[in-house]
């Protein structure tokens, strides 16, 4: 009877078990009464720590997903500059389940990859300057949001090791895209978080998305464009290819509802920079450019009708027109004197709204308070050490870039070779004009094609074959050209 009684146990761990399991929820049940969202909130916790520990790579793009969609004006928690929403406790469970794997299965979480070292200097560089930054909060914020790109980056790194994993991960990406623009075409949260309401934005008919300003919700979708398409073309199924191409199409015309500039050039940029991977589209590119710079050379000496002087007064007037009144052109100058005034030192880590007060009321009494380009906030905040860091950031991509399109090519994985780091310097192209270091998705985007490339080289390492491109597809600069036909040999018996 008793052993009876025992097997009956037995599912839920035993007796014990099963009174710590009935505990558990008469807990949950007092708290229900309270407050029902409590106990809804933990059981949901609960779900996905066992998840996470179990999936850390399921964990990896929850966490992406999270970062895309979050957005301030989603926080339901404010301390100083910091906003605590959807991305924060998923961070946090993912960093748990690094911390398991690392102590009980051992798994080596601390992975060396090109850019680390620049950013741990910069990171201490901002450690330094809490010595002469204007409000010690301000830069505590900035340093966490520092330490948020690491973070991110080394889970990234440490879970997603081949190009499966890629895959997966990057279909995530996809899927967040193409729900922030289905809850941007239904919702409307106007706030951005930041203090400001883009009535301005909304009114001109600007998708300012999930409380996004404009050009920040254009900048989140447009990382995923390019690689979108990419995805398309390596698929073996022609569903899924046809879903990437749609996906990649809806992304990119919810991006450009915003009215984005930035997010229009930098797609044009990253497009023809793929596109220079075609040794027709490059020959051609390189013709194209030598008779507009002969004839622009040709006008600059003869001034045919004075043609040149009045172009350049339309180019010098128009300049004027656009950027003489602008914030942006504005802040940059603020930033500048920033640069000056501290010997090219920088004035540390936050602070720059406040200081605003001292160099320019108008900007002060504005919702156009940051430096409006990463350049500027680097030059501002961090001076020329700040701008080194940065050049050497943006040198050790670019060696990544090169040896992984070197290390795949003929593969599949060179189309995400080409795609990834087209997207990245359209960006950068654009964020000398707008945006801020330590903004989304960027560092997540370049953590992601780190991955990729550190998986390729292990591949190799291991006498692993990379994927080929599917037998229906071929990269255009692949498609050989058939031989002409030949005529049959003569047969010598016939006279």
């Amino acid at each position: 009877m008793a052993q009876k009684v025992k097997s009956l146990f037995s599912p839920f761990g035993g007796f014990r078990g099963l009174a710590a399991i009935i505990a558990v929820q008469c807990i949950l049940l007092l708290i229900m009464l309270v407050d029902w969202h409590v106990p809804m909130v933990l059981v949901v916790g609960v779900v996905v720590t066992i998840g996470a520990l179990r999936w850390p790579l399921g964990a990896v793009a929850l966490l992406i997903a999270a970062r895309l969609i979050g957005t301030a004006s989603m926080s339901w928690l404010h301390i100083g500059g910091l906003h605590l929403g959807l991305f924060e406790p998923i961070l946090l469970i993912a960093l748990g389940s690094l911390l398991y794997h690392a102590v009980v299965r051992r798994k080596k979480i601390i992975q060396d990859y090109p850019w680390l070292t620049p950013m741990l200097f910069f990171l201490g560089y901002q450690v330094i300057g809490l010595l002469w930054c204007y409000k010690l909060g301000q830069g505590l914020a900035d340093i966490v949001a520092t330490g948020v790109v690491l973070a991110n980056a080394m889970l990234i790194v440490t879970f997603v090791r081949d190009f499966e994993d890629y895959k997966k991960v990057f279909t995530i990406w996809v899927g967040a895209s193409v729900t922030i623009g289905i809850l941007s075409l239904v919702t409307s949260l106007g706030d951005s978080g930041g203090g400001g309401v883009w009535e301005v934005a909304a009114g001109g008919g600007r998708e300012t998305g999930l409380g996004q300003q404009p050009n920040w919700f254009a900048m989140n979708l447009m990382f995923s464009v390019h690689t979108c398409f990419g995805m398309a073309v390596v698929q073996t199924n022609k569903r899924h290819r046809m879903l990437f191409m749609l996906a990649g199409l809806f992304i990119f015309i919810t991006q450009l509802r915003s009215g984005s500039r930035g997010g229009a050039y930098a797609i044009m940029i990253g497009g023809t920079l793929v596109a220079l991977a075609h040794p027709v589209f490059r020959r051609w590119m390189k013709r194209f450019l030598m008779i507009i710079l002969a004839t622009f050379a040709f006008y600059m000496l003869f001034d045919i009708g004075s043609s040149t002087s009045k172009a350049m007064t339309r180019i010098a007037t128009n300049i004027t027109n656009t950027w003489g009144q602008d914030v942006r052109e504005t802040n940059w100058m603020v930033c500048w004197q920033m640069f000056i005034n501290t010997w090219g030192v920088g004035i540390g880590p936050g602070g720059y709204a406040d200081l605003l007060e001292d160099y320019n009321w108008k900007l002060y009494t504005s919702i156009h308070r940051y430096p409006h380009g990463i350049f500027w906030g680097l030059l501002s905040h961090y001076g020329l050490v700040g701008l080194s860091l940065a050049v050497w950031v943006l040198v050790t991509i670019f060696r990544m870039a090169r040896e992984l399109i070197l290390l795949t090519k003929g593969t599949a994985i060179e189309v995400f070779a080409w795609t990834m780091p087209a997207t990245m310097v359209g960006y950068i192209a654009w964020s000398f004009v707008e945006f801020e270091i330590n903004d989304k998705p960027f560092w997540e985007f370049l953590a992601l094609y780190t991955a990729l490339y550190l998986g390729v080289k292990r591949m190799l390492a291991n006498g692993e074959t990379l994927p080929a491109m599917p037998h229906d597809i071929k990269l255009p600069w692949q498609r050989s050209v058939p031989p002409p036909p030949t005529l049959p040999a003569p047969n010598p018996a016939t006279p």
